[in-house]
């Protein structure tokens, strides 16, 4: 069941460590040689920066989740040609219902143009607030093999592959956040 969780204080420095594979050295790069060899069903991305790089390197996701800020800081208008984009509410330290049902339908919608083999239209879910926590819904939802990834500030870009186990390690997690 979907629900609204929120960050307590005590995990807050543990979620500052990748949650995935980290990568450093010409990372976008090294991510777009891993799509082109694993081809994951869906690749989404959360947050500003490291959209805008897979942007400038060719690579455009099926869904990215960005909220105009970098560092907590106002960033620069990301525009995606030909993208959907969905406005979601999602205050700081939290993972609102409304934000992960967007994602929820957004991967749902991609799957079924991927099936039908229609035109490629990314999806931008524009969150007002903060979209860090949303790479727990982006996991949790994502079919087997996909690529979920997020910056880690100062160092490179996180991969997480959808896996069983990614699934169980990030379902323990969002046990330990409070519920609203």
């Amino acid at each position: 069941m979907i629900q609204r969780y929120f960050l307590p204080e005590e995990m807050r420095s543990e979620l500052k460590d990748p949650l995935g594979e980290l990568i450093t050295e010409e990372p976008t790069l090294k991510l777009i040689k891993l799509v082109e060899e694993e081809n994951p069903p869906i690749i989404i991305f959360v947050g500003d920066y490291c959209v805008e790089d897979a942007l400038k390197h060719g690579l455009t996701p099926d869904i990215s989740i960005i909220d105009g800020k970098n560092l907590r800081e106002p960033y620069h208008e990301i525009s995606i040609h030909n993208a959907k984009v969905i406005n979601s509410n999602n205050p700081p330290a939290k993972i609102t219902v409304e934000s992960w049902t967007e994602i929820s339908q957004a991967i749902k919608q991609q799957i079924q143009r991927k099936e039908k083999k229609l035109p490629k239209e990314p999806i931008v879910l524009l969150i007002t607030g903060e979209e860090d926590l949303l790479v727990f819904p982006a996991v949790l939802e994502a079919p087997e093999n996909s690529f979920v990834v997020y910056g880690q500030p100062h160092e490179g870009i996180v991969l997480i592959k959808v896996t069983m186990n990614a699934r169980f390690k990030f379902e323990k997690l969002i046990e330990r956040m409070k519920v609203e």
